[in-house]
């Protein structure tokens, strides 16, 4: 597909996202455009093996079946994948790729759906046109079933205990949040302590 069928495929979606704010739109527009020339120029240079793109996985660990889509898997020899994760956005590092239980749980899709050896996870930032690369041992997998267990058996139990932090103020469940929200018999010692 030439470069400007895809710009004008970016512009079709951007616009159906229905953005209100005209300046919000604009600059998503302009920065989702010097992103994707980026990109399109380096991809022109480097012809991968694309095996599947937007390809959906469920795959059980435990009693407990995740559902997810990646974005992209290449050959790299024989029956060893690259995984590729795009970020918009604040570009990912080093230590968010490495500790990335989404890419774990990618690695274990892709072995167990289609049967690959996985030689390498990435983080493809599209600010900045980066890739940042990682692998995982079996240990590691197996450690990140672990988790994925135990999140689920929490859930099950209906434990949902908030992390409270800085984040909580944009956070779209705040109203909904005990650790957030205003106590009426707090409100009323408030006001009597400013009285």
């Amino acid at each position: 597909m030439p470069d400007e069928s895809v710009i004008d495929l970016f512009r079709t979606d951007l616009a159906a996202a229905g953005i209100a704010d005209r300046y919000q739109h604009d600059l998503y527009e302009q920065q989702g455009i010097e992103q994707l020339q980026e990109f399109l120029a380096g991809a022109t240079q480097s012809r991968p093996d694309v095996l599947h793109t937007e390809e959906q996985f469920s795959v059980q660990v435990g009693p407990t079946t995740l559902v997810g889509r990646i974005d992209r898997i290449d050959r790299v020899a024989g029956d060893q994948v690259a995984i590729i994760d795009y970020k918009t956005g604040k570009p990912k590092s080093q230590e968010d790729a490495d500790e990335s239980l989404q890419l774990s749980l990618y690695a274990l899709a892709v072995r167990e759906k289609w049967g690959h050896a996985v030689d390498r996870l990435m983080f493809h930032n599209l600010e900045g046109n980066t890739a940042i690369t990682t692998q995982r041992s079996e240990v590691e997998l197996e450690e990140a079933k672990l988790r994925v267990e135990e999140v689920a058996e929490k859930i099950a139990a209906g434990e949902f205990k908030a992390k409270v932090g800085n984040h909580c103020f944009s956070c779209a469940y705040r109203g909904l949040c005990p650790y957030t929200e205003k106590r009426v018999p707090e409100i009323f010692a408030a006001v009597a302590l400013q009285s």
